[in-house]
Formats: structure tokens, C-alpha cells, sequence
């Protein structure tokens, strides 16, 4: 029997080695105890933070949160499904169990460099291909926003598109176990439009090879691996299925699935509603046609809105200094100037792909005859034509109303998440060919040099946009006021300072370009020196490794330097209570509070203590959204509308712009009888009576739920209803009439799970005031409860079970196949 040699395993211990040590370079001051500030994740700590303290207290994560909104789905912010037996485990294991943010990158690199192997990838070429993928600049600038969960799912892309191609290797039970896994795990990192993509990836594929084996006449191959791919979505998505099944629920019921357009010309009866998001909305974060140079020449438009990319020497600084500013605050005054000046409201940085990867993508396209260049290619100008958004309507709008579920995503610049894997998967093919494969010479030299003539072309159109663009960007009109403002109305020196602006945006663009040609000319000059037998290719590769890695490392760190890192006790300060909330918190009762100090619609920071009419939520509930809309974005908001939420407490600006906590005496509290019932025709109808509504004493109900009210209240001065518990899933309430009444609650309408009990008997709930929950209560003394137990979730849970323990089956049913088959072939 042959022994396994350990040099079997060295250049994979060599690529582990390199990525943990890049990684943990890259991410040195979390080495010190420092932390990385990412706002979307400060934000989701806010909105979670009831979840939390709930499961400190009950030992599981509650269903229903009451931070946000008014009350919302607690598993749409933090879900830990019951099931012991899940996959996710291997998670940990995949990223060496390295906690944030070390983990995004090394996992992103393990999973590219696995990627590599299957293709039998030199491994020197698979760790330049896993660096280019995981240092890009979108990671970095992803990790840095806190966008965890879509990071996590390009790291799987790579070992999905790997498991796949080990099915097509005819490598049936490890590619089929595989492709089970890494559906599995991508689908729980839970960034569906992120998977969306991949998918689209995966039918541009699967498109390829199914041309291909018919062609070859492999159709007992063919019927096999298509049949492995549709077991392991299958099982993928029933693993995930409480996440997915919950999703989709909650999908219908929120503005993703459509808002009220209330159209005060149409008829009394009409509610006219969209589907899907409204397409503005959607597309706000699009591409320019030409900002795709980006992938090339990364500060073509400036790089990122804010950000230290104007310093001391810039035109801006040396101007401000003319004019008398101090060095230190020219500096600073230049650094807080927006160099991006693209279409997008504003971004963190471009996607750059690096220049060296771009050359070896090129000469894939150029120089390879695999059919995977053609999938890779369609792929690439598809993704790249969505990221255009609204800049290429005439495509991206029919994909908008016509392709399955697109219409629920915005910011279509995520597609490029998809050209970022791609890139470097095409040009990791080519540069192996090239230096370990190629025999003919001649041949390699003639795509060489098309590649180069095709490079020199790519980059004469950049430096023909650098001499004709003319900088000014789409929301400069905002930059102008500033600067007329700062220049105390001074318009030829606002002038002089949006010169200097946009003459500084041409110079980010002119030393990008250099820097650009000079390492794509550089990794050209390494692959002409092997063709003509000047340098071994091991140097060369080398070489190219070396600066491939550099060129994508040092970019990215414009966008996640050491700067973003801070102490853990300035992290812990987001959470510090101001003097508002510790007044407030005084109060141990149930009610919301608003807070005008702060972009109160999308800020979920007030969430952390208080129960909160605002929050941050890019699904919301339709019926919140139209709420925001038609009656808490007046100015004033509906009073009425804040009384029936029981906001309690305002917080508004003093005059020294320092947050005060103002009682609102009109405040309803948990729940009130009321004396009159309104019914409604329609949703529009319920909506416009709102403005006008004493919520007090009257009740609007739409006629859809009419049937829940078998009575109309009758007047009883003693009568009386008080909120018991508020345990979140669980709401306990006592109600004492002598004569039949209507109760209103100020808890949201939600009838994907919400049941209401009185005296442990079923009762139907009405949707009232177009956002609340009511109930006809019967004369006497009763004991009412609402209780939150979605079927969405419960249901989903028997299944995610059942096929988890089937996927370990098949796991290790897999690896048992490959010890024997290795077995074997060593005997």
C-alpha cells in the first residue's frame, strides 16, 4: 500500500498559512482588542437588543419584537431555529472559528482557493485568485458598512460553483454532498439578493454545459448532474426553511410586496396599490455606464463620497490656504469635500476589481477555448447591465417588471458582487494554461499580444473620458450652496472652490490610471518575459502573485484602514443613554416613544431601550410605511395617530440642540374601549378617514373585517380594560363591562401568526385604524390574550429538521465514498 505523502498536502497548508496571515495583517488592530465600526451592524444591535435581553431571560429568541415600528416580526432581525441538527455548524469550521471581521476574509479566500482546486489550479495561482477575490475593494467596503450577511454569501459562491463542477466531473456523491452543503450554508447566510444573482449565475452555467453535453451526446451524464443540482436546491432550501419560509410570509405583507398610493382623483372605493417597490426607489443606487471602469480604474469618479481622499496637497487645501485658512483646517476642510460625483446618492468606495486581474480576464476571453469562458462571459455583461440600474432602462426595466422577484431587491450595484467572482475565476484559468499547459508558443504569443493591443485600447477610452469629462456630479448643486454659504455669499470664491473641486477629482482619476497601467504593464511584461525565456515562469508567477496582491490589498485599504477600528469602550458608547432616555427609562410601564432628534424613519438607535414608533427597516410593513407616509411625515404628524401607538414620551431638540423629553398627555396606553365603530370600504378609504379620526373614541374598521365585529359597543361608564403583560409573544390583558364594547390596542395589525383568545376561546381580530389590532368584547369580566405563533415558522421547522438529518447522511455517505475510492487507488 502507498503512503499518502505529506507533500501531498504542503501547498494547501502553504495557502491556508498565507490567507490567515493576510488575513490577520489586514484586520490587525481587532488583534489588539479594538473593534470594527460597522453602522449597519451598531444599528442592528440596536434593534435586536429587546431579542436579546428576551432570550437572557426566557433562554430562545422571541418572534415578535416591540422595539421597532410598533411591533414587528422579531425573526426578520436576529432568528435561532430549534434544530440541533442543523449544517450551519460547519460554518465555523470553514472559517476557523476566527471571529469578525477576520473571518469574512479568510472565508472568502479558503472558498475561492477550494474553487481553484477543483479546476486543478496551480496553488500558487489559487492563492493569487483567492486574495484578488476576498481583497477587492467591495469586501472591504461591505465589511466596513456592516453588510456581514452579504460578505458571508460570497463566500460561499465559490465553494457552491466548486461543488457544481466536481457533479460535472462526474464526481457524483462528493459534488452531490457538497452542492448540498454549500447551498445549505450560502442560503443561511440569508442575503437573498445576493443568492438571487448567483442563481442567475448558476442558469447562464448550467445553460453552457447543457449545450455542450448534448452536443457530445452525454445525456446519462447530463440527466444525472441536472438531477444532483435540483436535489441539492431542494435540500438547500429546505435546511433554511423556517428563514425562508418566514421571509416570504412576512413578504407579503410589507412594502416589498406593494404600498397604498392614495390618489385623492380616484373614487372613494379605489386603493390603488403597487407590487413590488416602486421602481425609483429600487434603482436609486445605479451605475453609470461608464462607471464600470471602476473594475479598472478605481477612482474614475472620485472613489468614495467622504473620506480623507482630498488632503493637504490637494488643489482644495492649497486654495483654502490662499485664502488665509490655516494649514491643519484646509486640510481638513478638503478631506470633507465629496470626491464622488457618480449618479449614486453616494457610496463608500467603487468596485475595484484590480488592474492585473482585469489583463488576465481579458486574455481568458482572448486566449482560451473552454466553454466556461462563454458562461463567464454572459454572466459578466449580464450583471455589469443590471448594475447600470435606471442608467439602462430600457434593459433593466423589463428585467424589473417581468423577471421573477426582481422587483423586490434595490440597489442594483450588488450585481457586480457577481463580476467580482468571475473576473478572477476566468483569469485563474488563463494564467495556469498559460504557464503550466501551453505548448505552443507561437499561439500564446499571438493572444498575448491581442490582449495587449486590446488593453492599450481599454485604457486610451479611459484617458479619453479623463480629458472630456467634466466632473460635475449629480448632487453638486448641495456643494455649491455649502461652499456660496462658507464664502459668506461670495459666489467667485464658491466658484474658485468647485473648480478646485472637480480639478481634484481629474487628479484622483489621472493617478489611478497610472497606477492601473503601470500594474497591469507590469504583470504584461512578467508573461511576455516567460514566452521569450528571460525569467522562469516560477518567478514570474511570483512576481505577478506579489503584485496582483499588493495592487488589490493597498486599494482596499483606502476604504478599511486602521482608522475604522476603534476601543471597545468607544464602541460600547454608541449605547450610552443620553440624558433623555435616562429620564424616560424612569418610567417602568408599557409605551412608545418618537424621536425628532434623529432621522426618527430610519435611525433604529432610540430601539435599544425604548419601544419605538421609528426604527430602520428596509422591509417594512405596507401598512407602517403608508402610516410614515400619509400621516406621520406631515408637519406636523397626526397627533391622533401617535396617541392611538401610545407614544408616551417626544423627544425634541432644546435650544442648545441637545435632546428633551417632552409627555404627551394625549398618549391612549395599551388599550382602550371605544364608543363608535366607522366601517370603510377600502384600505384608501380607512386611510383618509385616519386624518380626521378621534382615535379615542372612534374606531375605523375596514369593511373586510366586518365579520370580526358581530356587535356595536354600548355605552358603560365603568367599564374597563388594562394590559397585564406585554411578554412580547405572549400579551395578557383583563377587561370588566357590563354592556358589550370594542377594544383597540395599540399593538400592529399582523395576521400572519397573531391570534386572540377570550377566556381561552378563539376570537377574530379586526384590523382597526388601518395599523391596529380590535376585538368585540362581550359584557362581563374576561381574560384576554394574544399570542404569536406563526405557521410559517412552526410548520417550516418540521421540514429544516427532517432534511438536515438526511444532509448529514449524505455528508457522510460522501466521505465514506472518497476514503474507499482513496483507499483503493493507493493499494
Amino acid at each position: 500500500m502507498k503512503k499518502i505523502s505529506f507533500k501531498t498536502f504542503l501547498p494547501h497548508i502553504i495557502a491556508i498559512a498565507v490567507f490567515l496571515v493576510v488575513t490577520l495583517f489586514y484586520c490587525s488592530p481587532a488583534l489588539q482588542g479594538k473593534v470594527l465600526q460597522q453602522n449597519d451592524v451598531i444599528h442592528w444591535k440596536a434593534m435586536a437588543q429587546q431579542i436579546q435581553t428576551y432570550k437572557d431571560t426566557h433562554g430562545h429568541f422571541p418572534l415578535w419584537t416591540n422595539s421597532m415600528f410598533g411591533g414587528m416580526p422579531a425573526f426578520q432581525i436576529a432568528i435561532e431555529p430549534p434544530n440541533v441538527f442543523t449544517v450551519g455548524y460547519f460554518h465555523s469550521l470553514f472559517t476557523l472559528f476566527l471571529p469578525h471581521p477576520f473571518d469574512f476574509f479568510f472565508l472568502m479566500c479558503i472558498s475561492f482557493y477550494f474553487l481553484s482546486q477543483v479546476f486543478r489550479i496551480d496553488y500558487r495561482i489559487g492563492i493569487l485568485a483567492g486574495i484578488a477575490y476576498a481583497y477587492a475593494s467591495f469586501s472591504p467596503i461591505l465589511v466596513s458598512a456592516g453588510h456581514d450577511t452579504q460578505v458571508l454569501t460570497m463566500g460561499y459562491m465559490p465553494f457552491l460553483l466548486g461543488a457544481f463542477f466536481l457533479v460535472f466531473q462526474k464526481k457524483y456523491w462528493l459534488g452531490g454532498a457538497l452542492s448540498v452543503l454549500f447551498t445549505s450554508l450560502l442560503i443561511t447566510m440569508n442575503h437573498p439578493q445576493e443568492t438571487y444573482y448567483f442563481l442567475l449565475v448558476t442558469i447562464c452555467l448550467v445553460i453552457t454545459y447543457i449545450i455542450l453535453w448534448i452536443r457530445q451526446k452525454e445525456y446519462k451524464h447530463m440527466i444525472i448532474s441536472l438531477s444532483i443540482l435540483a436535489v441539492a436546491g431542494v435540500f438547500g432550501v429546505a435546511n433554511n426553511m423556517v428563514t425562508l419560509a418566514t421571509t416570504y410570509d412576512y413578504s407579503k405583507a410589507t412594502m416589498r410586496n406593494g404600498v397604498l398610493n392614495l390618489d385623492s382623483t380616484s373614487s372613494a372605493k379605489t386603493a390603488n396599490a403597487t407590487t413590488g417597490l416602486p421602481i425609483d426607489y429600487a434603482f436609486q443606487w445605479s451605475f453609470l455606464p461608464s462607471e464600470v471602469f471602476t473594475v479598472l480604474v478605481p477612482d474614475i469618479y472620485g472613489g468614495a463620497s467622504r473620506g480623507p481622499e482630498f488632503g493637504a496637497d490637494s488643489h482644495l487645501a492649497k486654495l483654502a490656504v490662499e485664502k488665509g485658512v490655516g494649514d491643519d483646517q484646509a486640510a481638513e476642510f478638503a478631506s470633507n469635500m465629496p470626491a464622488y460625483w457618480g449618479s449614486q446618492p453616494f457610496t463608500s468606495g467603487p468596485v475595484y476589481l484590480g488592474a492585473i486581474i482585469c489583463l488576465l480576464f481579458v486574455f481568458g476571453l482572448i486566449y482560451l477555448k473552454t466553454p466556461d469562458r462563454w458562461w463567464i462571459l454572459a454572466a459578466c455583461i449580464f450583471t455589469i447591465m443590471m448594475s447600470w440600474g435606471k442608467n439602462f432602462a430600457a434593459f433593466n426595466d423589463f428585467l424589473f417588471y417581468h423577471l421573477p422577484m426582481y422587483n423586490k431587491f434595490r440597489v442594483p450595484t450588488m450585481a457586480l458582487g457577481i463580476t467580482q467572482l468571475l473576473f478572477p475565476l476566468l483569469g485563474m484559468l488563463a494564467l495556469n494554461q498559460f504557464i503550466f499547459i501551453e505548448k505552443d508558443k507561437t499561439f500564446a504569443w499571438k493572444k498575448l499580444k491581442t490582449t495587449g493591443y486590446v488593453m492599450i485600447g481599454v485604457f486610451a477610452i479611459a484617458a479619453l473620458l479623463y480629458t472630456s469629462f467634466d466632473y460635475k456630479g449629480e448632487n453638486d448643486g448641495n456643494v455649491v450652496s455649502q461652499l456660496t454659504q462658507m464664502t459668506q455669499g461670495n459666489k467667485d470664491d464658491a466658484n474658485a472652490f468647485y473648480s478646485a473641486l472637480k480639478q481634484d477629482r481629474q487628479s484622483l482619476f489621472g493617478a489611478d490610471l497610472l497606477r492601473s497601467l503601470f500594474f497591469a504593464g507590469a504583470a504584461f511584461l512578467c508573461l511576455w518575459l516567460i514566452l521569450k525565456n528571460k525569467i522562469k515562469p516560477v518567478y514570474a508567477l511570483f512576481a505577478i502573485l506579489l503584485l496582483s496582491s499588493i495592487d488589490v490589498i493597498a486599494e482596499s485599504r483606502r476604504y478599511f484602514s486602521n482608522q475604522d477600528f476603534q476601543d471597545q469602550d468607544t464602541d460600547n458608547g454608541n449605547f450610552t443613554p443620553s440624558a433623555a432616555d435616562a429620564e424616560i427609562l424612569k418610567d417602568t410601564g408599557y409605551y412608545r416613544i418618537i424621536d425628532f432628534t434623529k432621522d426618527w424613519q430610519e435611525d433604529a438607535m432610540p430601539s435599544y431601550y425604548h419601544n419605538n414608533v421609528g426604527g430602520y427597516s428596509p422591509a417594512k410593513l405596507s401598512i407602517i410605511q403608508d402610516l410614515l407616509t400619509y400621516q406621520l411625515s406631515k408637519q406636523p404628524p397626526n397627533m391622533q395617530v401617535l396617541n392611538m401607538l401610545n407614544t408616551k414620551y417626544v423627544i425634541v431638540p432644546d435650544q442648545k440642540n441637545q435632546p428633551m423629553v417632552q409627555q404627551n398627555p394625549g398618549a391612549l396606553g395599551a388599550c382602550w374601549f371605544v364608543k363608535n365603530i366607522e366601517f370603510e370600504n377600502s384600505a384608501a378609504d380607512a386611510m383618509r378617514a385616519l386624518s380626521i379620526l378621534n382615535t379615542k373614541d372612534t374606531a375605523i374598521v375596514e369593511s373586510d373585517y366586518k365579520n370580526a365585529v358581530p356587535f356595536l359597543p354600548s355605552d358603560d361608564s365603568t367599564a374597563s380594560i388594562k394590559l397585564v403583560k406585554n411578554d412580547n409573544d405572549i400579551i395578557n390583558y383583563h377587561s370588566s363591562s357590563k354592556t358589550n364594547q370594542f377594544a383597540v390596542f395599540s399593538e400592529i395589525f399582523y395576521d400572519r401568526g397573531w391570534k386572540a383568545y377570550i377566556d381561552d376561546k378563539e376570537t377574530p381580530i379586526a384590523k382597526t385604524d388601518y395599523v391596529l389590532r380590535g376585538l368585540a368584547v362581550p359584557a362581563g369580566d374576561h381574560n384576554i390574550r394574544f399570542e404569536f405563533k406563526p405557521s410559517s415558522y412552526y410548520d417550516s421547522l418540521k421540514i429544516a429538521i427532517t432534511t438536515s438529518i438526511i444532509s448529514w447522511l449524505l455528508i457522510i455517505v460522501a466521505v465514506w465514498q472518497a476514503f474507499r475510492k482513496k483507499k483503493d487507488a493507493v493499494v
